[in-house]
């Protein structure tokens, strides 16, 4: 069995960094500590989803190293390797940001933060680097899902679930750790990764 997981904002969380650079920028006085709160608040201001954009290609580049390790990713991804089960990761992330001004190669921060938290360590999560992959599309994305024939995907936006190709055969999991959307009904949410272990593999684990 294989297991595909999502990467920014499933594995890496972003909501402290997101909101630190938020306020040293002045845009807030106190910034709101959620991502998608945030978000929300920019999108209001006149050229807002432009300054959101800048935020991210700030935080999934040259600020990567202060985005922080998701609780239960790392119980999760051992409990995987202690039942024999694969698991990949799968990220819609082009190399290069449209609104940053930096140059940072995305696709490399992302890997240097996992070495950095030890998912390649064998000490660590003992993950191989060949089963991280890194998408231009989310389309591409789903293709890439498919062919690894997951039977488990692991991702924060829905939308990726709903995208055409989506394989019916892998078991969809929406981890929204603020439970401020509305999943379709037919769709697994969980909160926390230790919810997800519980799914996968059982109370007891």
């Amino acid at each position: 069995m294989r297991i595909g997981i999502d990467f920014d904002n499933t594995i890496a969380g972003y909501d402290a960094l997101f909101a630190t650079l938020a306020e040293e920028r002045g845009l807030f006085d106190r910034a709101p500590t959620g991502k998608r709160e945030l978000r929300d608040a920019l999108r209001q201001r006149p050229e807002g989803e432009l300054i959101w954009r800048r935020l991210q290609a700030e935080a999934y580049g040259g600020r990567m190293a202060g985005a922080l390790l998701l609780g239960g990713v790392g119980r999760f991804i051992q409990l995987c390797r202690q039942g024999g089960v694969a698991v990949s990761i799968v990220s819609h992330k082009t190399r290069h940001a449209n609104f940053a001004s930096d140059g940072t190669d995305l696709r490399r921060a992302a890997t240097d933060w996992m070495e950095q938290h030890g998912f390649f360590d064998a000490m660590g999560l003992h993950m191989n680097p060949d089963d991280v992959h890194f998408e231009d599309t989310r389309s591409a994305k789903v293709a890439r899902i498919a062919e690894l024939k997951c039977a488990w995907f692991i991702d924060d936006l829905e939308e990726v679930f709903a995208e055409p190709g989506f394989p019916k055969t892998a078991q969809a999991v929406l981890y929204d750790p603020h439970a401020d959307s509305e999943a379709a009904p037919d769709l697994l949410r969980c909160r926390h990764w230790d919810e997800i272990g519980e799914h996968v593999f059982g109370p007891r684990h």
